[in-house]
């Protein structure tokens, strides 16, 4: 994993907007940082208020927002460590159908 640039941590989050800003390390609130939910590496949880954030600053349209951002102390989802991804969400569809299929035509 690639080592980001800038650490600050989460001083405000609207979970229900998926947004919220990073104080960074100069305490200033005139300079903290926006960040968006899609910023976050596919971390396994959300961010909260006073989470340790690492992360890279980018600038889009004339403004700052974090990027590559991960949540100190989280594991981002892991495709094959327990968890169901989208491939195995794939392959239970796929054996229902098949047992449906076996059931029907033995009627």
């Amino acid at each position: 994993m690639a080592t980001q640039t800038e650490t600050g941590t989460i001083a405000a989050w609207k979970d229900d907007r998926g947004f919220g800003f990073i104080r960074t390390e100069s305490n200033n609130k005139e300079d903290d940082v926006f960040i968006h939910i899609s910023s976050l590496n596919n971390m396994s949880r959300r961010p909260r208020i006073g989470d340790v954030i690492h992360y890279d600053i980018t600038e889009e349209n004339g403004k700052i927002k974090a990027v590559n951002a991960i949540i100190e102390g989280v594991e981002p989802f892991s495709e094959g460590a327990g968890g169901f991804g989208i491939l195995a969400l794939i392959s239970v569809a796929i054996i229902s159908s098949a047992a449906t299929i076996l059931v029907m035509t033995n009627l």
